[in-house]
């Protein structure tokens, strides 16, 4: 099933959709979702005895108010400290305040919160939800940085989104709350899967709300979770009598003088993964080791244009710009490459200094119309000619811009990588949720150009090729870093591939 995610402006009109169409009352929408927060919190910590509900005065306020109810019902000692004064509570969120109150929840002020004794504690942000815009003001940001001081030591559960996180871009609005947990709902927020808000989320966990699928269509979203079981089903039901040739070519062209290990790396994961057959062409002083470090390569000393027209004539599949380098000899690869690619509509994965290659050239009127461009956020500055905190202030905008420039099937690396193509005339968006901070090293990319490049070789389509190898990549990298913490290589994450596939 499809796991769509969710600007806020679309989670308020799927709110609205259910309070109308389904004739739920908002304040009965707010208890639903607090009875779901307050299960996750139960769940995730079913010690607690105390709960510590700091509550703005919106929507996600009502939730906190509500959550504190329930943790008195449930015998639990309950407080609320307030961001906001008691009058400027209203709607929903106002008949939720009086009921803690009749509850008996304590309110106390920062200042008590800062004495009390946390021990079996819970800290529950509902300070801010997902309508917030511009930075957060100075006195919720004070309450903020107390809570992140505090969370060292208690776990803090998010209600709907970490407060100070954008809800459309996931980038701090000036300061933010780093969850252990949130427990979000109505519809997946797409701040929480990536940038800032990918890691001041900790574990998401959602609930619809009991929001019916035929409300849910009539909110078009273009982003979504990356799913790739299907994808993957289809790598691995390989008929009896298969060979070798039915799984193609991948040519792997990388490794100048410097730089041949990135170009072993993406050759490695093509092999690993599943190609029929992988070719290197590479500076001749980097064959002896490329053989060494994989015997089941066929490589190809290159040192010229013409040596690599052979090779590409043979291959299904490119994959470009590992360790290509910036040199006369990279050029020469990276135009004898989009030649034949335009001849024969062959498939090109893009990566590294291919990418540097392509701004500095200037070949967009000549790329191959079947191509996949995998930049890093600074190589995706260069691309679209902006300063990198730009492209990180809205990794969803940025990587559209790179589908709409190269129309190409576009990944932005990074956390909560994300894989932009266009289908039916529309733009769509994938989210990786796997991944960790140990794959930020040298050579973690050029793998991911391999895989994608052995996925293509295998038959399947430029976006489910992209999709599989992203989502592979990073659920790899993971399993890895279960055993070797940060320490993590792009070997162990070829290996892993092979344990997913199998």
């Amino acid at each position: 099933m499809t796991m769509n995610l969710y600007t806020s402006q679309e989670t308020k009109k799927l709110d609205s959709l259910a309070i109308r169409s389904q004739k739920v009352p908002a304040f009965t929408l707010m208890q639903k979702a607090s009875e779901f927060s307050f299960n996750v919190l139960l769940n995730n910590w079913p010690n607690t005895k105390k709960v510590f509900v700091f509550c703005g005065k919106g929507n996600n306020a009502g939730d906190g108010y509500l959550i504190s109810h329930l943790a008195k019902e449930m015998g639990l000692e309950s407080f609320i400290i307030q961001a906001s004064p008691s009058n400027k509570i209203s709607g929903a969120s106002r008949k939720a305040f009086k009921l803690a109150l009749e509850s008996k929840v304590k309110r106390i002020s920062i200042a008590a919160f800062k004495k009390k004794s946390l021990k079996d504690s819970v800290i529950v942000d509902a300070l801010l939800g997902i309508g917030i815009k511009g930075n957060v003001r100075s006195n919720l940001s004070k309450l903020i940085l107390e809570i992140n001081k505090k969370s060292t030591n208690i776990p803090v559960l998010s209600v709907d989104i970490p407060s100070g996180i954008c809800s459309n871009t996931g980038i701090n609005l000036g300061v933010h709350i780093q969850a252990d947990v949130t427990a979000t709902f109505v519809g997946r927020k797409r701040g929480c899967f990536t940038s800032t808000g990918r890691t001041a989320s900790g574990n998401v966990v959602f609930d619809d709300l009991g929001i019916s699928s035929s409300l849910k269509s009539q909110i078009k979203t273009n982003c979504y979770l990356l799913n790739t079981e299907k994808s993957l089903l289809k790598l691995k039901n390989r008929k009896g009598d298969a060979h070798k040739g039915d799984f193609g070519h991948v040519l792997v062209i990388g490794g100048d003088k410097g730089f041949g290990g990135a170009a072993i790396l993406a050759s490695k994961a093509a092999v690993f993964s599943g190609a029929g057959l992988v070719s290197l062409a590479t500076r001749s002083i980097h064959v002896e080791a490329a053989l060494s470090s994989c015997p089941e390569l066929m490589v190809n000393g290159i040192e010229s244009g013409q040596d690599v027209e052979e090779i590409l004539a043979k291959s299904t599949v490119v994959v470009l710009g590992p360790g290509l380098g910036q040199s006369a000899w990279s050029e020469q690869m990276l135009q004898r490459t989009f030649m034949e690619a335009k001849k024969r509509n062959l498939p090109v994965v893009l990566d590294a200094d291919g990418l540097n290659l392509l701004t500095k050239l200037k070949l967009k009127s000549g790329i191959p119309r079947k191509m996949v461009i995998t930049p890093h956020p600074g190589e995706a500055a260069r691309l679209v000619n902006k300063e990198v905190n730009k492209i990180q202030e809205d990794r969803f905008k940025s990587v559209t811009a790179l589908e709409k420039k190269f129309g190409s099937v576009s990944v932005l690396k990074g956390s909560g990588s994300l894989v932009c193509y266009k289908r039916s005339g529309k733009q769509r968006i994938g989210v990786c949720e796997a991944g960790n901070p140990g794959m930020a090293k040298g050579g973690m990319g050029d793998v991911l150009a391999g895989l994608i490049g052995s996925f293509l070789s295998q038959g399947l389509g430029l976006v489910e090729a992209t999709e599989v190898a992203v989502d592979l990549h990073s659920k790899s990298a993971d399993i890895a870093s279960l055993e070797l913490g940060m320490t993590i290589t792009p070997t162990d994450v070829i290996r892993n591939v092979r344990y997913f596939l199998r």
